[in-house]
């Protein structure tokens, strides 16, 4: 991992230990450090990843050859017909379905949402491969 990953090797191994179920405590006797050290490797390792994550969408956002900006006041279950009608405009196959796209939409989006509207504007993404991101 080390030179490859932003995670470094203790951070690699405190989430692998959490992952198998041990608490801080157990790990920070095992590695021997203080609970509070264990407290500090996993939140940065965490840190790390969802920055990683970040950098992953910013960069599909870049090479993505459709961006659709969704309006305020938009209906969400609208939302699918707009997004499958852009990509086929540029051949594309999205590999979400209707219902996938709106429950999608409602776990990344739900705070613009009001009475099944946007209540602010959005865009989202269609890779050349049919992925979708919802920014």
């Amino acid at each position: 991992m080390g030179n490859k990953s932003f995670l470094t090797k203790r951070q690699v191994m405190v989430l692998r230990l959490r992952q198998s179920g041990l608490t801080q405590d157990e790990i920070a006797r095992r590695i021997k450090t203080t609970r509070a050290n264990v407290s500090l490797i996993e939140k940065r390792a965490r840190e790390n990843i969802d920055r990683s994550r970040e950098t992953l969408k910013e960069w599909e956002s870049i090479v993505s050859p459709v961006r659709i900006a969704i309006k305020k006041g938009t209906d969400v279950m609208k939302i699918p017909e707009i997004v499958f009608s852009e990509a086929d405009k540029s051949g594309i196959h999205v590999k979400s379905n209707s219902l996938d796209l709106i429950t999608r939409v409602k776990k990344e989006k739900g705070t613009i949402i009001g009475n099944r509207t946007l209540e602010d504007d959005m865009e989202i993404d269609i890779t050349d491969t049919g992925e979708v991101s919802i920014l």
